[in-house]
């Protein structure tokens, strides 16, 4: 029973769904419902992403390639008796390289050897030319 000091809620007031009667647990449930459907069909886009297909030999260098790596990395030392900071593999149009960069004291520099025949295309001093 209402009494006199408590004020009527209006029936679209946000607290008239979040009262503890029993038929508003109907509506409590509904918009649970309500917001969980939201929340999924945001994310719904996300599940249709699409990974493109990669063939097991675009992952990293050929045997080929492979077998002229020993070939670069003697080259690049005897170009530049230094540390090998780095050395990546990177496919361009059909050919293959591996780039590896050499720190000898202050000088570094980018050395760019042809995967298929183990010589060097490009030497880069990465510091002269910044």
């Amino acid at each position: 029973m209402r009494t006199p000091s408590s004020p009527r809620l209006h029936p679209l007031s946000p607290r008239h769904f979040f009262l503890r009667t029993g038929h508003r647990r109907y509506y409590r449930c509904a918009l649970a419902a309500l917001l969980l459907c939201i929340a999924c069909a945001g994310l719904l886009p996300l599940a249709q992403a699409v990974v493109p297909y990669r063939s097991p030999d675009d992952y990293g260098p050929s045997s080929q390639a492979q077998q002229h790596r020993g070939d670069c990395r003697r080259q690049v030392r005897q170009a530049l008796d230094g540390k090998i900071e780095s050395e990546d593999f990177v496919a361009r149009a059909g050919r293959e390289y591996f780039s590896y960069v050499v720190r000898q004291n202050l000088r570094k520099v980018m050395f760019i050897c042809d995967a298929r025949t183990g010589e060097i295309r490009r030497q880069i001093d990465i510091w002269g030319d910044l």
